[in-house]
């Protein structure tokens, strides 16, 4: 009898199983969705004097972030939905006017000069405010940014081409190389809007990186070149999620060859779950560091949350599903008749922007189909 209840037991076990791993993933219904943007736009809107939420975050770069992945997934929500584009477009138009004036201008501009390619040497910087840019243009093809979006992609491929290691600095003397795909990817979306040649010099970029970028024991992108500043930093997943939602849209199947690379070298599949590490073989629990945060067991919230975007984005469905349900059990919603957003499950602890804003947009990951507009030859 006991033998009989332990088989009967595994039976279903491996049922429940097999039916939690099904490639079940499915986009968030479009009111959702609706309600999880009137969260991040009225953040948005809100003058900084009185955002406490940006605020808490006490952190120019992470403002800066909070409005840039905002402004990807509106675009991302637009393409998944048509009706919502005129949405998108105010609302990205709203999250440009954070970035070109107010803390995140000062933090990395000159405010004395006219023009943001002028003042600015940092990448991340740059390469965020131009893929909004972009962005606005591909949402709303009247777009009064035309000329700034030429004139700063033509500054970030001229400073690209001639740099060391064909990437930019994010700060004086640190150069990360996620940081420079989002440049690269704003290049792309320029080319796709106006057939200017700069897609050429993304393609160039792939076959340097594969040279002189990649760690030859992974294949794997490199967290940070070396420089006369700094040695080379191996891969680490939360830079590797994040290189992979940009890659993907310059180099779609450089994106699919490092994802694969990034799947089989930092994660565990545990059948209903699949945990991403931020370094490969290890598996240290610790307070991490800025871009990790806390790791547990070698896992970190970064790693897994951008895996979930690169998952959706090249339709690993089955994964995605894994990953979502890693986030569901670590977070609760929060309804009111607007909005929808989230709390940290178990202890009383609010999600950032931010986190939000990251969220949205992996949850979200859709090709952006471009109508081709005017612009530099």
């Amino acid at each position: 009898m006991k033998r009989r209840f332990t088989l009967g037991f595994l039976m279903l076990l491996l049922v429940l199983i097999a039916a939690f791993s099904r490639p079940t993933y499915h986009y968030p219904a479009p009111a959702e969705l609706r309600q999880k943007a009137h969260y991040l736009e009225r953040i948005i809107r809100t003058p900084e004097s009185e955002s406490t939420e940006l605020n808490a975050l006490g952190n120019a770069e992470w403002s800066l972030f909070s409005m840039s992945y905002s402004v990807y997934a509106f675009t991302n929500m637009a393409q998944l939905d048509s009706t919502f584009r005129p949405e998108a477009a105010h609302y990205t138009q709203l999250a440009i006017g954070k970035m070109l004036a107010g803390s995140i201008a000062r933090a990395f501009r000159n405010p004395n000069a006219s023009v943001a390619a002028d003042s600015v040497t940092s990448v991340l910087y740059l390469g965020h405010l131009n893929l909004m840019l972009g962005c606005h243009r591909l949402l709303a093809p009247d777009s009064p940014y035309k000329a700034l979006h030429d004139s700063l992609s033509a500054t970030l491929h001229r400073r690209l081409a001639t740099a060391p290691n064909h990437c930019l600095e994010s700060y004086p003397g640190g150069v990360w190389l996620p940081d420079n795909t989002v440049a690269l990817a704003s290049l792309q979306l320029h080319s796709d809007l106006t057939n200017s040649p700069y897609r050429a010099f993304c393609q160039q970029w792939v076959v340097y990186a594969r040279q002189h970028l990649t760690d030859p024991a992974t294949g794997l992108l490199l967290s940070k070149p070396t420089t006369h500043h700094q040695e080379a930093e191996e891969p680490r997943g939360s830079h590797l999620g994040w290189s992979i939602f940009f890659l993907y849209r310059f180099a779609p199947a450089y994106a699919a060859e490092q994802y694969r690379r990034y799947q089989e070298q930092f994660s565990t599949n545990l059948g209903v779950i699949r945990l991403y590490r931020e370094r490969a073989g290890q598996y240290e629990t610790s307070e991490g560091d800025i871009d990790s945060g806390p790791l547990i067991l070698g896992c970190s919230i970064p790693a897994n949350a951008f895996a979930l975007g690169n998952a959706v984005a090249l339709r690993d469905w089955r994964n995605a599903q894994r990953l979502r349900r890693v986030i569901s059990f670590g977070s609760r919603e929060v309804t009111t008749p607007q909005e929808l957003y989230y709390r940290v499950r178990f202890v009383d602890l609010s999600v950032s922007p931010l986190a939000e804003a990251l969220l949205l947009h992996a949850e979200t990951m859709t090709p952006w189909h471009v109508r081709r507009t005017s612009g530099t030859p």
